[in-house]
């Protein structure tokens, strides 16, 4: 496949590189390693843009310890680039910024195929990888290309993340993968990277969320109301998952006029990213992996409170949580 990618963006002179919005470790790095890629071989000019805010403390770590430059999507002008590229996502999954008229030609993602992928030129969505970093490596290691230390320290931290960091699926692959870079990784980095000083909010928000998570047979729900970021979602989804005899966690919270929420489990058993989609369905958009999932839903005309009343009924339902049979507690 990536023969194929090559020979398409060979005669353009600017390629744009997409990450989905408020990017992750996953998606910051597949957009980072495929730079390096068509500069290792083209020499190619190459931007990589997001939406959103990189929020977590850990990911902007990432970002400025392997010198990753992003730049944001609504300051830029589409029509300069000859290449559109989507990582770590695809067209209509509602989580990236791409301007009206304009569609990527290439898309690379692990998430569950969209039938509007198809409109792309070229696209390589592999479902059985553990990340999209998984893919990217696959990628050079095919080319015989060397990352540097920067490129595969983003890289390894981005499948980690993907994979075993978040307790989620990973694959003989993506281990392989790991293999791989980890003799390219710089140590002294991956550890500033995971171990990030912590801003005062952080932890006002974790003392928010326990305050204000309902236990419901084993189902956390947890509304944080507004929040400064989405990615505190997801990670106070992660936190409350801990807790023992807990299965489900589901965390929402709102950014201005748009309403985010992070579904996990602990189970395998339970895809929870078509759980995220069917209760998220007719108000937004949502998906995610065996484990983990999430969603957004525009609020618009929306009363915020009405919208989690409905995702709460949803979701009860299709975890078969009957509410007149189990007593809700708070931690």
């Amino acid at each position: 496949m990536i023969d194929e990618i090559l020979e398409l963006i060979k005669p353009a002179r600017k390629i744009l590189i997409l990450t989905h919005n408020n990017p992750d470790p996953d998606t910051i790095a597949s957009a980072y390693g495929l730079k390096f890629i068509f500069h290792s071989i083209y020499k190619k000019r190459c931007t990589i843009a997001y939406e959103g805010l990189i929020g977590r403390a850990e990911n902007r770590e990432l970002v400025k310890e392997c010198k990753i430059e992003m730049h944001l999507s609504k300051k830029l002008n589409f029509s300069r680039y000859e290449i559109l590229v989507l990582v770590d996502s695809q067209p209509t999954a509602g989580n990236v910024y791409i301007p009206k008229g304009f569609f990527p030609q290439i898309v690379i993602d692990h998430h569950n195929f969209r039938k509007a992928t198809t409109k792309a030129k070229i696209y390589d969505v592999k479902q059985e990888a553990g990340s999209t970093s998984t893919i990217i490596t696959q990628y050079m290691r095919q080319l015989g290309l060397e990352p540097d230390r920067y490129v595969a320290t983003a890289l390894y931290y981005g499948i980690k993340t993907d994979t075993i960091g978040s307790a989620r699926s990973n694959s003989k692959t993506d281990l392989e993968m790991m293999s791989f870079l980890l003799p390219k990784i710089s140590l002294k980095k991956l550890s500033k990277i995971e171990s990030p000083e912590l801003p005062k909010y952080y932890f006002k928000n974790l003392k928010k969320a326990i305050e204000q998570s309902e236990i419901i047979d084993d189902l956390i729900f947890c509304n944080l109301e507004e929040v400064r970021n989405a990615d505190l979602i997801a990670e106070t989804s992660d936190f409350l998952l801990r807790m023992r005899d807990i299965k489900w966690s589901f965390v929402i919270g709102r950014i201005d006029n748009i309403c985010y929420f992070s579904l996990r489990c602990k189970s395998s058993k339970r895809k929870v990213g078509s759980i995220a989609l069917q209760i998220v369905r007719n108000l937004g958009t949502g998906g995610g992996h065996i484990k983990s999932a999430g969603g957004q839903i525009p609020l618009n005309d929306r009363d915020y409170s009405q919208v989690i009343g409905i995702l709460r009924k949803r979701l009860l339902k299709k975890l078969a949580i009957k509410i007149d049979k189990v007593d809700i507690k708070s931690i």
